[in-house]
C-alpha cells in the first residue's frame, strides 16, 4: 500500500435501545462533520460521525497505468469498534451511480471481491449476500445497506455510516458513500494502478472493513501497509489485499 493522500472515511455509530426499530426510507440529514447527533424520528438514538479529510495533493497529471507496485504485508493487528454483523448480511448496490471511468458493470465485481475477502477474514462467520440493486445514493436509517457513489463533503474520499444497537452491539444499518467529486479508476489488478486517480477497489475494500467492526489505524510505523490504514493515495492498490493484521483483526471480532 502506497503513497499518502488522505483516505477520507467516516462512520456513524448508532446508540439505541430499539429491539425492533421503525425504519424510514427518507434520508436523514446527519451533518458530515465530526460529532454526535440525534437520529431524527428515533428518540434515544445517537449517530456518531467521523470524517477524515484528504491531504493536499500534488498537481494532477493524465492517468497512466503503473505496474509492478509492491504490496508488503503487516502483522500489526487492526483494532475493533463496538459492533459486529449477524451471520448473514445483505448489501445493496447502486450501479447507476458509478463513474464512467470505473464502469457501472464493474461495481458488482469490485464489491464482491471486497466482501469475499472480509468474509473469509471473519472465518466465514459472516456471510455477505447481494440484495436487489437500488438507486439510493444517500445514507439513511432505512434497512438498505447501500454501496454507492454520491455527494459527500469535498475532502472525504468515502463516508461509511454504521448504525448499531448500543446495548447489544448488533449492527442495524450500514451505508457506504464513495465521493463522486474525485477522479476514480479501476485497474482490476493488485500490482497495477492508474496514476492521478483513486482506485475504486482499493478505497472500497478499506470502507468495507468498517462494516465488520474494524477501526482506522494511523500509526504509520506499524500500519501503513494495512488495508485499514487511515490514509489513501492516488495510484494505490495495496489496500485491495488484506494484510495478516487486517485478517487477524476481523477474525478476532467473530471468533473471540
Amino acid at each position: 500500500m502506497r503513497r499518502l493522500v488522505f483516505l477520507g472515511f467516516a462512520f456513524a455509530f448508532l446508540f439505541g435501545l430499539f429491539m425492533t426499530p421503525v425504519l424510514s426510507a427518507k434520508p436523514t440529514d446527519i451533518p458530515e462533520e465530526d460529532g454526535i447527533y440525534d437520529e431524527p424520528g428515533h428518540p434515544g438514538v445517537k449517530v456518531r460521525v467521523f470524517v477524515h479529510r484528504e491531504r493536499p495533493a500534488k498537481p494532477s497529471t493524465p492517468p497512466t497505468l503503473v505496474c509492478e507496485l509492491t504490496d508488503p504485508s503487516s502483522p500489526a493487528i487492526v483494532g475493533k469498534e463496538a459492533w459486529k454483523l449477524p451471520s448473514t448480511w445483505t448489501y445493496n448496490l447502486n450501479p447507476s451511480s458509478v463513474p464512467a471511468s470505473v464502469g457501472s458493470g464493474s461495481l458488482q465485481t469490485i464489491a464482491a471481491n471486497g466482501f469475499n475477502d472480509w468474509q473469509s477474514a471473519s472465518g466465514n462467520k459472516v456471510h455477505f449476500a447481494r440484495g436487489s440493486d437500488t438507486t439510493v445514493s444517500r445514507q439513511a436509517y432505512d434497512g438498505v445497506n447501500v454501496v454507492t457513489w454520491g455527494r459527500t463533503s469535498g475532502s472525504a474520499l468515502g463516508v461509511t455510516y454504521i448504525r448499531y444497537n448500543g446495548t447489544t452491539g448488533e449492527a442495524l444499518d450500514v451505508d457506504t458513500i464513495m465521493n463522486s467529486k474525485f477522479t476514480w479508476s479501476w485497474s482490476n489488478s493488485v500490482s497495477c494502478a492508474y496514476s492521478s486517480t483513486y482506485d475504486a477497489e482499493n478505497i472500497m475494500t478499506h470502507e468495507l472493513g468498517h462494516w465488520l467492526g474494524l477501526t482506522d489505524e494511523y500509526d504509520a510505523a506499524n500500519y501503513q501497509n494495512a488495508t485499514m490504514y487511515g490514509y489513501g493515495a492516488k495510484g494505490e492498490v495495496k489496500k485491495v489485499t488484506l494484510t495478516t493484521g487486517d485478517s487477524a483483526g476481523a477474525f478476532a471480532i467473530y471468533n473471540p
